[in-house]
């Protein structure tokens, strides 16, 4: 047990010890030392779960504390948990290293308590994900949710921060409860939160109260998942955050919130019983539509990028929810189910990669030219022209460009729509699925030739590339951008692997 979940473990010892040797580091003037040893935790973690990868699949759970009890604390490891968890602490080790630099350029205090908050925030959600039942589940979701209200606010000096982080406080909290009255009702209804007990017990169906369960549920998690009505919070926490944390919110928190709905609603509730695939579908829909429509109306670019990153929540709904759909009506098209999930899963890595390299890359412009006004940016491009060529790359793999992965993952669920064209429901869906992502591909690439190749706005001509230190995550997230295009087949197997522990 201890060797399987020694990630967790590090990155969660790494943040106590961060607290105590940064004083020591700043004692003696190193004040980059608590980035490099929290970098260090996060390749070290990132390490140990390359290496589970490259092993023979395999589902391991490990009881924490008591007997047969109900309320019995417990850890999985399987194909899904180790995929989501490298995307989770890959991010984060690209955001420890850009802050190592980025911190001292804002001159940002309490790099200590930054650092243990990035830790905790990586760990709880890895651990979201490799917990085994709802109560070990609701624990780390919020030690997840603390970490990054905290990080929202980290600026407590600038009332945009405060009012971001307390706007996200209280809706993340909201969700939270509602979230916690759904599991509170399915425990009153079976008497386990385990998954595997909760699994068999609502297998036949559990009548109203189940159906309130599960409305809870997609609600509560949607809330940190940022679907539409409940995306709010995120705009207005992007441009307050530090932008390493803007990287980790876009990139991996919200996905935290799909990986909670997609494993409560396949695994607890049985997608041809209960009948979600419609809801998920409008749900992804709306979400889109209404994200691709708000974000060309942006002139802060961190907003601009937050909300294409509701958009992309709702690509990955859309996928799900198709597949929920095909499983209820057509379940004998299991390979379609698959189809659509396989594409919802490959888009999560691919919007994380490519969110998170452009929100890196916007903090670089955003450091050199003191602005997040797009009208202010433009041009920069050709002063930095390493940060605009990961830009670019990261643009283009968001828009979905071929031959790129982050066309392959729209295509499959695309696919997946388009396999039984005598149903109207996922005809009209990927239709508006198609309008939305062409839309995207345009102010995707209007925003890169704005950035780049238009005449420098007054004040960009001084500017210079940004430091190493920044340059590296960038260089790293796009290299996987392309390296994952390139092996498109393995990457392709793993998640087909992941699929066979959702759908049994």
């Amino acid at each position: 047990m201890i060797q399987v979940f020694t990630p967790l473990f590090i990155l969660l010892g790494a943040a106590v010890v961060t607290v105590v040797v940064d004083p020591l580091f700043r004692r003696v003037g190193f004040r980059e030392g608590s980035g490099i040893f929290a970098s260090i935790a996060f390749f070290f973690a990132l390490l140990f779960l390359g290496v589970e990868a490259l092993k023979p699949p395999k589902v391991i759970a490990y009881r924490i504390f008591g007997s047969e009890s109900p309320l019995t604390a417990s850890l999985k490891l399987d194909p899904l948990s180790l995929y989501l968890s490298m995307i989770f602490c890959g991010i984060g080790l690209a955001a420890s290293i850009y802050s190592i630099r980025y911190m001292i350029l804002e001159r940002e205090t309490g790099l200590d308590r930054y650092y243990l908050l990035l830790l905790t925030l990586i760990a709880g959600m890895m651990g979201v994900t490799l917990a085994n039942d709802f109560f070990t589940l609701y624990v780390f979701w919020e030690l997840m949710a603390i970490s990054s209200y905290s990080l929202v606010s980290f600026r407590k000096w600038s009332w945009e921060a405060v009012e971001a982080g307390f706007k996200y406080l209280l809706m993340s909290s909201i969700g939270s409860l509602m979230a916690l009255l759904g599991i509170a009702l399915l425990y009153g209804l079976t008497g386990s939160l385990g998954f595997d007990a909760l699994q068999a017990s609502l297998s036949s169906g559990k009548g109203l109260a189940a159906d309130l369960s599960l409305a809870l549920i997609i609600m509560g998690f949607g809330v940190t998942a940022a679907i539409v009505p409940f995306h709010s919070w995120l705009p207005d926490a992007h441009p307050a955050a530090p932008t390493p944390i803007s990287a980790v919110l876009s990139g991996v928190v919200i996905k935290t919130g799909v990986y909670a709905m997609l494993w409560s609603l396949f695994k607890v509730f049985s997608p041809s019983l209960y009948g979600f695939g419609t809801v998920l579908i409008g749900i992804g829909v709306l979400t889109m539509t209404f994200a691709n429509i708000v974000v060309v109306m942006q002139s802060d670019v961190k907003r601009f990028l937050a909300y294409s990153s509701i958009a992309n929540i709702g690509y990955i709904i859309t996928g799900i929810g198709l597949a929920a759909y095909v499983m209820r009506n057509y379940p004998s098209e299991i390979g379609v189910a698959m189809l659509a999930l396989t594409g919802a899963l490959f888009h999560i890595l691919n919007h994380a990669l490519g969110k998170g390299l452009a929100f890196l890359c916007a903090g670089c412009y955003i450091v050199r030219a003191e602005s997040r006004d797009l009208s202010e940016l433009e041009g920069i491009g050709a002063s930095m022209p390493a940060t605009t060529s990961a830009f670019g790359i990261g643009l283009l793999n968001l828009a979905g460009v071929p031959p790129l992965s982050g066309f392959w993952s729209k295509l499959f669920i695309i696919s997946a729509g388009l396999a039984i064209p005598s149903d109207g429901v996922m005809l009209t869906a990927t239709a508006i699925f198609i309008l939305n992502s062409v839309l995207a591909a345009g102010y995707y690439l209007w925003l890169f030739q704005r950035l780049a190749f238009k005449k420098k706005a007054q004040g960009n001509s001084r500017i210079k590339e940004a430091p190493m230190l920044m340059l590296i995550p960038l260089i790293i997230l796009a290299a996987a951008c392309i390296l994952i295009t390139i092996m498109l087949n393995p990457v392709l197997q793993f998640i087909q692997t992941a699929l066979e522990v959702v759908l049994g």
